[in-house]
């Protein structure tokens, strides 16, 4: 059986110093590490969350951008595309008139080439008449 005497509050006592060494000595620094080890998980936490906001921020500004330049771009081909159109109506209508230009030409050289001949086979045709008249008539016009 237990005894209740002197030994058994030494012992108590003993047990109670060794208690409040341990905690002065063991359990307060660990736990002020453990303290310690939270706050910086928790600054870190918070740091990850900041740059995953702030990549989502750049991702959003990058892919905004791209479509900014995406639609300057379309635009721009439709700008050029535009201005083409209005070069190409301008050569046509160039060509158009040159091509006009050389018809009324060579129109005006045939009718030309054409009185020409006209009036040098009107002398042969006279030659030719009075050539065939004294043939067929036998005699001298």
């Amino acid at each position: 059986m237990i005894d209740i005497n002197i030994t058994l509050f030494i012992q108590m006592v003993s047990f109670l110093v060794f208690v409040f060494l341990m905690n002065m000595v063991l359990y307060r620094p660990i736990r002020r590490m453990v303290a310690e080890r939270q706050s910086r998980i928790e600054a870190q936490q918070q740091d990850i969350e900041r740059a995953e906001a702030e990549k989502a921020a750049a991702i959003e500004e990058f892919d905004s951008s791209i479509l900014e330049a995406r639609k300057l771009g379309r635009q721009r081909i439709q700008e050029l595309k535009a201005a083409a159109y209005e070069q190409e109506k301008d050569m046509v209508q160039k060509a158009t008139e040159a091509g006009a230009a050389q018809v009324q030409e060579f129109r005006a050289r045939i009718q030309k080439d054409l009185a020409k001949a006209s009036k040098d086979l009107k002398g042969q045709v006279k030659v030719f008449s009075a050539d065939l008249a004294q043939k067929i008539l036998g005699r001298p016009l």
